[in-house]
């Protein structure tokens, strides 16, 4: 029998003499262990001799292998015991810092069960899972450092009694197996006798001289010796490259310099050519340019890469460059790595047609295969460019799934342990599909700014790909490749050209005459790896042949000044635009398959929307529901307005990050969690939301309220503040060179214009947007002058006007400048759509109904103010073939959307009435003057009656039109889509709309029914004799400010009802007035025991005041309100408007 360490027989290891398989063992069959019992509690001792983990008292069975084997301890006096289980184990973990609890999940364990008081733990078996053990006594910080299933870091501390060293576990549960976040410690196969243990950790010597190797920079000894045996004028150049890093690291864009003020029209005519130097400088405004990345990025870029390898030519190619060597280092990956498919619509030059992608977040690598069964060839090369990573989540494609694909294969025999996600759950491959979008996304936007031909996507991606895993990103600020590989990456490979530059390459050992020139012409396509030294490329010819050459440099300005240079250039363009067309490489994509596809450069891009959709069709409008029950907002759980939100979370902390109400949190049983509440600050239900980064988490709608309403201003406003700018484009409205003059008088100045550009922004929460530029250059005007200067479109004629001053005033500037761009295309943190295609786009997005909602049941009281014009084309009636329509003017109508305070969405059809000629003495309506109200409330108290406020519904289309109109129904107005609609009733938007609800209102009013007249001193004012019960006679009135009514009588509630049958009310407006015109309305008690009406402006003002304090505060010129001890009263102080009768 084995005995602990700690026993007289000084027992200290076992060991596998034999291994045999049987039918599958079970608990019941077992009986020389037994079950081990819920909560016992019992240490785990590290002992390096035992060739096998070992679970004791302390540990659960989980699943029983087809192996058994027979164990001997560590001396043959004592006899082995016979067909031992091997199982999978587990056994709970308590953090004793936090309280956490984890389940340890062991494989190839030696199951004893309740046989053995302890549990022995190999740390080797441990090691060779990718988890660091720390086992020796005599060091600090003993215990394992391992990772949790959901890629969480965790320390398991050891305690040491004299030279034994273990921790305690208990036995878990079945809920806690079920629940428990999971650390697996020993992998799925084991073989003690083959093992080989790689160094998996450096020493801290080792990193502490790595760390200070990578902050060394300049010329090495062997540089210098190169150098002195170099002409002067080599020499001079390589110091001059040197002096321009040292400069570079200023952060500032000049206000005068050549490329500002000094450049060549030459260069704004050879269109991508992009200076005069052979080679590219490594500084921050190249690099932001080159890798479609804000100057922010750039700076931090700089400052966590390193740039050793440099070109030491840069004068004619006649000769082979020297490179300088750059070493790699690639070691194995622990933790969770994340795989996903990519596929193309075009098949590229090589052949390929998907790319596998691979990432744990901030590192990403491409490999580009030729179909998805070539799945194996890509984790074949990710392992042995890149390592063997611990866990792998993949989706459930065939290829990942199946027993005997090549790449399944290869994970086992790695030893990769592979997981599948569930389908339809895209959280739980987050990191994948996230870096994906980046990907795609930058793909697109390099080829939109390069004219880079589709073909061509295997290499930009892989290009995309290694930039993205080099870039500073995160919270810390390091590059996914420092993370991978613990080393500073090395980006000198990556700042000398950019993708497809225009490069000469030189080809002597393919001309047959040494009197052919040697140079030819090529298009850049990214770092040849794996062919030829350090700083080999890969180029694509004219021919369209794929190439690798070290010999490289750009085509320059002055190349342009020879004619026949021009003419080679377009000849090689020409040539390969045809080689490179893509009309026979379509590829038919099948439906439903859950992978990403490559998007194409000629999307439709919406301007003021970053993800480009396509725009529904007409059937997927659906019905208007016209004929059906209107919708109403009563049902808060039918009705979901948080779904769709965008919002920023923990703002104004260091934590701060942007997130997307994504759908409901259910529970266990698929339950929604949580109840709707009226109040949202009482409102309980349960959210998902993602965040920028793609991670997701839970909260509650309260929270989600409560982070809204303290990100916005009182009419739901929400400001960004910018992090960086990261890319730009221009549109076909935009004006060139010739257009951007204007004349007066023999003076020639340039248009003040902005028209048909954007910039892509990206906000301090992670997101990014689309902006126009006219609307940032207002808030950030130092931040896009410095963006152009760096991407060289200074001279642009949106910018030429500007830029210059600005920069040249800087300093001013930042002290004036608020900081701040309002958010024009949200509300209370939900997307306002511009029109009824982009509503029907954002719910589809957001999985509700809520904007079609909103509009059907707009559309639904809007249809009544049309009638259809039959047998009649627009083209005919445009035409004035139509003798019904003579003197009518044509306008367009369109909806206008918000989103109120408790998140509700609202839409209202509007007319284009800008564009009538509507005569004057149909414009103007009149409204009840403040006096009147006074006067009102001064009646109510004197005969002791009642007031009601009342609101009409739809007050405009209650009102017949008065001006000749017809329009062309649009997609919202259903049936009349395409027809010509002639407007019966007014609508919002049309000059006359007022007048002429006043004039159908007054006709109620004053008519039979009702019987008021208007008062000659206020026409808005109406009243009529009255008699209470009591006999006592007075006269009831009315008092109307559009569709706002004040009813002051003794039976409110019998003329609102009447009022009703013509208009309706409002239900929720029904009640006495607190507010009126924007004062505070209130019934108080006299000392007299009478009640009388009061009317205050102490709110308004209070508001008023709060507004210019702001104000002051944001100018940031310290400047306060004061009380001045004289001030002017906007009216006399003895005024008394109720005695002027």
């Amino acid at each position: 029998m084995l005995k602990s360490r700690g026993d007289s027989t000084k027992s200290r290891s076992i060991s596998i003499t034999s291994i045999k398989r049987v039918s599958k063992v079970s608990a019941s069959k077992n009986k020389k262990t037994g079950k081990t019992i819920e909560g016992t509690i019992s240490t785990n001792e590290m002992d390096s001799h035992a060739d096998t983990c070992v679970a004791g008292k302390n540990w659960s069975v989980m699943s029983y292998s087809d192996v058994v084997c027979e164990v001997s301890p560590f001396t043959d006096e004592y006899e082995s015991i016979k067909e031992v289980p091997i199982v999978t184990a587990c056994t709970v973990w308590t953090d004793s810092n936090t309280g956490k609890e984890y389940l340890l999940v062991g494989d190839q364990f030696l199951w004893f069960g309740t046989t053995l008081h302890h549990s022995l733990l190999n740390p080797n078996q441990i090691r060779a899972n990718f988890h660091k053990v720390q086992d020796n006594p005599f060091e600090p910080d003993t215990g394992i450092s391992a990772v949790t299933n959901h890629n969480v870091d965790v320390f398991i501390p050891f305690d040491a009694t004299g030279t034994i060293i273990s921790f305690e576990s208990r036995v878990p549960t079945e809920k806690e197996k079920q629940t428990l976040p999971i650390i697996h410690l020993t992998a799925d196969h084991w073989d003690p006798e083959n093992v080989t243990l790689s160094k998996i950790s450096r020493s801290i010597e080792e990193n502490e001289m790595r760390t200070i190797c990578s902050l060394t920079s300049g010329l090495s000894r062997q540089d210098v010796e190169a150098l002195g045996s170099a002409d002067s004028v080599y020499r001079n150049a390589e110091l001059q490259y040197f002096v321009d890093r040292m400069i570079s690291s200023v952060k500032v864009a000049c206000a005068t310099r050549d490329d500002v003020d000094k450049q060549e029209g030459l260069e704004r005519s050879i269109g991508r050519v992009r200076s005069n130097e052979r080679h590219s400088r490594v500084n921050a405004e190249n690099l932001s340019r080159m890798w479609n990345v804000g100057l922010e990025t750039a700076h931090r870029t700089l400052r966590v890469t390193q740039q050793t390898g440099t070109r030491s030519a840069t004068g004619p190619l006649h000769r082979m460059l020297r490179i300088d060597h750059l070493d790699l280092h690639r070691p194995r990956l622990p933790g969770m790595w994340f795989c996903d498919t990519l596929l193309a619509k075009v098949k590229s030059l090589t052949g390929k047609t998907v790319a596998n992608i691979f990432t744990q977040g901030k590192y990403v690598a491409v490999y580009p295969i030729p179909t998805r069964k070539e799945a194996g060839h890509s984790i074949i090369d990710f392992t042995d460019q890149v390592g063997i990573p611990q866990f792998l989540m993949a989706d459930q494609a065939s290829e990942f799934t199946g027993e005997n694909t090549d790449f399944v294969k290869h994970c086992r025999r790695m030893r990769i342990q592979l997981r599948h996600k569930e389908k339809g759950r895209y959280n739980q491959n987050h990191a994948a599909e996230r870096e994906i979008g980046f990907l795609s996304d930058r793909w697109r936007r390099r080829m939109t700014k390069k004219f880079v031909p589709r073909r061509l996507w295997d290499f930009g991606l892989v290009y995309e790909a290694e930039i993205l895993s080099r870039l500073s990103r995160g919270r810390d600020g390091r590059t996914g490749y420092e993370e991978v590989f613990g080393q500073t990456p090395n980006i000198a490979e990556y700042v000398d050209f950019e993708f497809y530059d225009l490069v000469w390459w030189w080809d002597r050992g393919d001309k047959v005459s040494s009197t052919e020139d040697p140079k030819s012409l090529a298009r850049w396509l990214g770092i040849s790896h794996r062919v030829g030294g350090d700083m080999c490329y890969w180029l694509v010819t004219a021919s369209g042949k794929v190439i690798s050459k070290s010999s490289v440099q750009h085509v320059i300005r002055d190349d342009f000044s020879n004619p026949n240079t021009k003419a080679q250039v377009d000849e090689f363009d020409r040539r390969l635009k045809e080689r490179l067309d893509d009309g026979n490489f379509q590829i038919d994509l099948p439906d439903g398959m859950d992978s990403f596809h490559l998007p194409d450069v000629n999307l439709p891009e919406e301007l003021d929307n970053r993800d480009e959709k396509n725009i529904p069709s007409d059937a997927e409008y659906g019905d208007m529901l016209f004929g059906g029950e209107r919708p109403e907002d009563d049902d808060e759980d039918a009705i979901d307005k948080y779904i769709g939100m965008e919002l920023v979370m923990d703002a104004g902390t260091d934590f701060e990050r942007g997130a997307r109400i994504v759908k409901r949190s259910k529970d266990d049983e698929g339950r929604p969690i949580g109840r709707a509440h009226s109040n949202p600050i009482l409102d309980s239900r349960s959210y998902v939301a993602e965040f920028a980064d793609g991670t997701r988490d839970k909260v509650t709608a309260n929270i989600i309220a409560e982070n809204m309403y303290a990100q916005v201003d009182d009419h739901g406003n929400q400001y960004a503040l910018l992090s960086e700018i990261q890319d730009h484009r221009k549109d076909g409205t935009a004006l060139d060179e010739e257009e951007a003059w204007e004349y007066r008088g023999a003076n020639k100045t340039r248009k003040p214009t902005t028209k048909g550009w954007q910039l892509l922004i990206e906000w301090k929460d992670g997101s990014s947007s689309w902006i126009k530029l006219k609307d940032i250059k207002d808030s950030n005007p130092i931040e896009v002058a410095e963006y152009a200067v760096a991407n060289r479109i200074q001279d642009e004629p949106a910018f030429a006007w500007w830029v210059k001053s600005v920069l040249r005033r800087r300093n001013r500037i930042i002290s004036k400048v608020k900081k701040k761009y309002w958010r024009t295309t949200h509300k209370y943190g939900v997307r306002v759509p511009k029109t009824w295609e982009e509503a029907l786009e954002l719910d589809r997005q957001n999985g509700n109904n809520l904007w079609r909602n909103a509009m059907n049941k707009e559309m639904s009281k809007a249809k009544v103010s049309w009638k259809i014009l039959d047998g009649v084309t627009p083209e005919e009636a445009r035409k004035g073939k139509v003798p019904e329509l003579i003197a009518f003017q044509e306008i367009r109508n369109h909806l206008v959307f918000d989103v109120k305070m408790d998140f509700t969405r609202k839409a209202r059809y509007c007319a284009g009435g800008h564009t009538t000629d509507a005569p004057d003495g149909i414009t103007y309506s009149s409204v009840v003057t403040r006096d009147s109200v006074r006067l009102g409330f001064l009646a109510a108290a004197l005969h002791d009656v009642d007031i009601l406020s009342i609101d009409l519904e739809n007050a405009y289309l209650n009102a017949p039109c008065a001006e000749k109109i017809w329009f062309e129904g649009t997609a919202e107005c259903g049936d009349a889509k395409g027809k010509v609609c002639v407007l019966v009733r007014s609508l919002y938007g049309l000059k006359s709309s007022g007048f002429s609800w006043r004039q159908a209102l007054a006709d109620v009013i004053t008519s039979t029914d009702l019987g008021f007249q208007a008062t000659q001193a206020d026409p808005n004012v109406y009243i009529r004799r009255a008699k209470k019960t009591d006999g006592y006679e007075y006269y009831e009135m009315l008092l109307v400010y559009t569709d706002d009514v004040l009813i002051i009588s003794h039976q409110t509630d019998f003329i609102a009802d009447k009022i009703d049958r013509h208009f309706k009310i409002k239900p929720e407006s029904r009640h006495e007035p607190d507010r009126y015109l924007g004062a505070d309305i209130a019934k108080i008690q006299t000392s007299g025991g009478h009640e009388v009406w009061s009317s205050s402006s102490k709110t308004y003002v209070q508001n008023a005041v709060k507004v210019v304090e702001n104000l002051l505060v944001e100018d940031g010129e310290g400047k306060q309100l004061r009380n001045p001890k004289k001030a002017k009263n906007p009216f006399p102080t003895g005024y008394r408007p109720e005695l002027d009768i």
